[in-house]
């Protein structure tokens, strides 16, 4: 629990989670310069008129993807087509991750900020398709992340990088060197 004194000179005892939540309210137009705001409205059920741009808060273009980039190429969906290696592709918003040096950090995740991470697992290190000198190996990815030192107040929130399972890949042993 960390003590914490308000304006008002009320004394509150907050956890570390809590001390993040009131961090992300006091500095949402902060939070927000960080990372940029989506040109449309986050409501349900609203289609935005051009789904590949996003803009910052001043109204700056931050980021456009080509119709070429975002939609896949008839051979990655191929139906005659399959991985060698079986993996799982998940979605997940961390709670905690061993960040670049090896330190467990706070990842924030709350209601009002949520960083998701895409990952594939490999589910076997060997399949029919990748045997005989091949293996299933997992191949990882750096994320950078806005996150939390529970053990240091004084930093504050911080960006770290952390990193997760991204593919899983059929390797085989070079014949060649042999």
């Amino acid at each position: 629990m960390i003590l914490y004194t308000n304006h008002d000179g009320v004394k509150l005892f907050f956890s570390p989670r809590d001390k993040i939540e009131l961090f992300i309210d006091e500095n949402k137009a902060l939070i927000r310069r960080m990372f940029g705001e989506y040109s449309y409205s986050l409501a349900e059920n609203y289609t935005p008129p051009f789904p590949n741009q996003y803009e910052t808060y001043d109204g700056h273009i931050l980021h456009t993807r080509s119709e070429r980039a975002a939609t896949p190429t008839s051979e990655s969906t191929s139906s005659n087509k399959i991985d060698a290696c079986e993996s799982a592709v998940e979605i997940l918003t961390p709670y905690w991750a061993s960040n670049s040096a090896g330190k467990i950090r706070a990842v924030v995740n709350t209601q009002h900020l949520q960083q998701a991470i895409q990952q594939e697992v490999c589910q076997s290190e060997q399949t029919k398709r990748c045997a005989d000198g091949c293996s299933c190996e997992q191949k990882y990815k750096w994320h950078r992340l806005l996150s939390y030192d529970s053990d240091d107040d004084c930093k504050g929130i911080f960006m770290d990088w952390f990193l997760f399972p991204s593919c899983c890949v059929c390797r085989c042993e070079n014949l060649s060197s042999k």
